[in-house]
Order: structure tokens, then sequence, then C-alpha cells
């Protein structure tokens, strides 16, 4: 894996056709300085490479067209798309919220949540993942005595050690 000072030079066409061939996103400027792998769902990496179709390897995926380089944010745009969509009260810093949630929806932990969002510090997590009254229904619905999903392989009662038990005198 390259580090950041080696990617430097390396221009973004050939960071993603790298990333395609991999299945993996690896944001490079992140607000922590850290580079972490994402791995891309079966849209994003179609996305990609057809967005990546007919360029060479030194073509910005993303261009801008004004000066024919590679974008430097996606904000204004966002909100371009925004307005033609007629969408009002969306923000670009809701997309996490709603990734985040999803991925909570979905059943995955918070730790993976975390590393997904580029998070250190899982607290960070917290502010972003909602609960919904759905996971919190299925939360419980899993304790139940009788569901089978999963079983604890646990000691029988007759294999059970004895109890300690503690006598005060």
């Amino acid at each position: 894996m390259l580090s950041h000072k080696e990617r430097a030079g390396i221009s973004p066409a050939v960071l993603v056709s790298q990333s395609i061939k991999r299945n993996i996103v690896t944001p490079t400027e992140t607000k922590n300085g850290k580079e972490r792998d994402i791995p891309m769902n079966v849209e994003v990496r179609a996305a990609l490479v057809e967005l990546c179709n007919n360029k060479s390897g030194d073509d910005y995926v993303f261009t801008s067209p004004k000066t024919d380089g590679g974008l430097k944010e996606a904000k204004k745009g966002f909100k371009t798309a925004l307005r033609i969509a007629r969408i009002e009260g969306l923000r670009w810093h809701d997309l996490r919220a709603t990734f985040g949630t999803r991925l909570s929806e979905a059943g995955y932990d918070a730790f993976t949540i975390a590393h997904l969002m580029g998070h250190s510090d899982i607290r960070m997590t917290v502010r972003y993942v909602r609960d919904t009254e759905r996971n919190k229904r299925a939360a419980v619905e899993a304790v139940r005595l009788d569901f089978q999903v999963s079983r604890h392989n646990g000691v029988t009662k007759e294999e059970q050690p004895p109890k300690l038990v503690a006598v005060n005198n």
C-alpha cells in the first residue's frame, strides 16, 4: 500500500483504478489526517467503472467544467443538484448521518460503523447513529426466552459445577 507521501504524485484516476481492482476507496485527505480503506458496494464500483471508461491513467475521475482539472470539492455541485431536484433542507453533512444510521439499522456494530466513518473514538459515532423504533423492538425481541435464532451452548444443569456459597459466621 502506498503511503500518503508516495501518493502525492499520483493522479486520482490511477488511485481509483487501483481501488476498483481491490474494491475499496481510500480517502487520502481526511479530517483526522488518517487514511482508511472503505470497501465499495456493487453500486459504487459500477458507477466508478462507468466514470472511468474512456479515461487515461492521467485523467481525473471528477473534473471541473470550468478548468477541466480535478474537482477540489463537491459541495457546490451538491447544492446545484439539490436545487435542480427541488430538495430543501438537506445538508452535505446529513449524508454521513444517513450512512451511519443505515449501517446501524442493518445491524452493524458501532465499532464497524466508527471505522467506516473514520472515527477514532466511538463516542463520535454515537452522534451520527440514531436509534430507531424498529431496532429497539428487534433488540428486545432478541432476548425473548423463546427466541430461536441463536442458542446458548453453555453447560447443562447436570454438568454445572457446584455453586459456591458464602457463609457469614
